[in-house]
């Protein structure tokens, strides 16, 4: 049998009291403790130096300013990987990016300063969603691919379905009529 013990038979040094709080001040806690476990997702965002180079470069080479910068990323790490010395590429290719605005003028710099494969699988990585490393493709974005861009009115990524990616989180279409039951199978 479980006996039970009075409050005077605590252990020395414990002290059990009930603490009063407010409901102001529950809340005001539980909302601080959200903005603060928010906090290293804020700092984990901010790029380096090397991905804002690389996003400012990618911006030139394809002529866009409205580029992912999570893809950005995802494909400077991509490109890290298959090759450690992409970050001081990327910061030269950066430095010519100051003075040649278009995507045509820095592969020509970079052509001149031996960059011009480095120029070319950047552009490549953003048009086809993918980047060939020594292990073997990578894909970074699928129906985000640049390439898709152009025809995005009237055709859809391939293999998906004709209602596009993730048709299925949206609502169905309103149905206009009944089904007709021809031939009779019910």
């Amino acid at each position: 049998m479980i006996e039970r013990k009075s409050l005077d038979e605590t252990p020395a040094g414990f002290a059990a009291q009930a603490v009063p709080i407010s409901r102001r001040a529950l809340l005001t806690g539980t909302a601080l403790l959200l903005a603060l476990s928010q906090a290293p997702f804020a700092f984990a965002t901010t790029p380096s130096e090397t991905e804002a180079a690389f996003y400012r470069i990618s911006s030139v080479l394809t002529d866009k300013s409205n580029l992912s910068a999570t893809t950005s990323r995802r494909i400077l790490e991509a490109l890290s990987s298959d090759d450690p010395g992409i970050a001081d590429k990327v910061l030269r290719l950066a430095v010519l990016a100051q003075v040649n605005h278009t995507g045509a003028a820095l592969k020509a710099a970079a052509r001149a300063e031996g960059l011009d494969a480095n120029v070319m699988k950047i552009v490549t990585a953003w048009y086809t969603g993918t980047i060939d490393t020594a292990n073997g493709p990578v894909v970074i974005a699928y129906k985000d691919a640049l390439m898709y861009g152009p025809v995005a009115d009237g055709l859809t990524v391939p293999t998906y379905c004709n209602n596009g990616p993730i048709w299925w989180s949206g609502l169905p279409p309103e149905i206009t009529r009944a089904p007709v039951n021809i031939p009779k199978v019910l």
